[in-house]
């Protein structure tokens, strides 16, 4: 016997619904009248037997809500645990809200949070690739006929506390021109 998946279940149930030309909810709803209690079942039964009847078919149905329940329970702990593992440092408010929408249709949360840390960085490389090609290709900045030293990050960090000292205003000016990563 073939197992079927819950969303082969959710598309089948989607599928007869739209055949009847009905909602969802109205179909589920009409499915529940027609298929849930099964009244014709219990005639002939003595009372008391008919209201214990009853009562074990509203606790079994209260244990199946239960456990779907539980389980949908234990799926978000899971995915809570898995993202922390992930993205340790990540909070709940560094998750933006297209990631949550994401969530919301069924993505894992990890799994939609990678995939929008990946996109960030590719769109930050991608930016800083054509800032760095158009820095090439742009004209030099003005000067204003100084001479004054520019100096590089290396050479700044080899200097002595006295040079640097002395050449304090041109390593500020220059630092303006210098990446920080």
């Amino acid at each position: 016997m073939k197992t079927i998946n819950n969303e082969q279940i959710l598309d089948t149930i989607y599928d007869l619904a739209d055949m009847a030309g009905l909602r969802i909810d109205e179909f589920l709803l009409k499915v529940e009248e027609e298929f849930g209690e099964q009244p014709e079942s219990l005639e002939g039964l003595p009372e008391n037997i008919v209201a214990e009847l009853t009562s074990a078919r509203e606790l079994k149905k209260e244990a199946r809500r239960q456990s779907r329940l539980k389980q949908s329970e234990d799926e978000t702990a899971n995915q809570v645990k898995l993202f922390r593992e992930f993205f340790p440092e990540a909070s709940p408010e560094d998750i933006p809200e297209s990631v949550w929408e994401e969530v919301s249709n069924g993505v894992p949360l990890a799994h939609a949070y990678a995939l929008y840390t990946i996109t960030q960085d590719s769109m930050d490389r991608y930016a800083q690739d054509v800032n760095e090609r158009n820095l090439q290709k742009s004209a030099p900045a003005e000067s204003d006929g100084s001479t004054e030293p520019i100096f590089t990050k290396e050479e700044v960090e080899k200097m002595s506390g006295r040079d640097i000292k002395n050449n304090y205003k041109n390593i500020l000016k220059a630092m303006k021109g210098w990446r920080f990563n």
